[in-house]
């Protein structure tokens, strides 16, 4: 998908790939829409798992750390265009025109905020607070991983200004 993008999938394609029969293909998808959500959901899921994996390995002991830990492992794609980038963005264009793959990738970064807001916060925050830090990390993660070979800071300053205003927002709110 990534070297061919969606328009060059097809189940016969698919099964050539695999080395398989194309009725052995379409018994277990009916429709290319179901291969790309199937291999969508697979790809997300190894994402988060990843994340997943990368916090349980962390030894991040304060919100601060956890925070930071999170912010660099987020923004650790933006100097280069890896695999991951190259993915995400055939993702995202599939996504503007199939509904069934938006729906997937919506899915997908409510589930990774999840993850990440319970990491950094595991005694809980409010839903309000919580709200905000996946309205502010996941879109800047997304947007970083664009630009940040554009922007006028280093990773590390973006990590620090990103891990601050992180817990500014948590501590307004200890405040009210």
């Amino acid at each position: 998908m990534i070297e061919t993008g969606d328009a060059g999938l097809t189940l016969r394609k698919l099964a050539d790939t695999a080395g398989m029969r194309l009725s052995n293909v379409q018994y277990y998808f009916s429709s290319r829409d179901e291969v790309l959500a199937a291999m969508v959901s697979r790809y997300f899921d190894e994402c988060t798992a990843s994340l997943v994996t990368l916090t349980q390995q962390s030894e991040a002991a304060t919100a601060e750390e956890r925070v930071r830990f999170l912010v660099r492992t987020g923004l650790s794609h933006g100097q280069e265009i890896s695999d991951m980038c190259r993915a995400f963005r055939e993702i995202w264009a599939i996504s503007s025109r199939n509904s069934v793959i938006d729906q997937c990738l919506m899915d997908y970064y409510r589930n990774f905020s999840d993850v990440m807001t319970d990491f950094a916060f595991p005694g809980g925050l409010d839903a309000q607070v919580r709200k905000q830090l996946q309205a502010l990390l996941i879109p800047f993660f997304e947007g970083y991983s664009i630009t940040a070979r554009s922007l006028p800071l280093t990773t590390e300053e973006a990590a620090e200004m990103l891990t601050a205003l992180t817990l500014s927002i948590v501590e307004g709110q200890n405040r009210q």
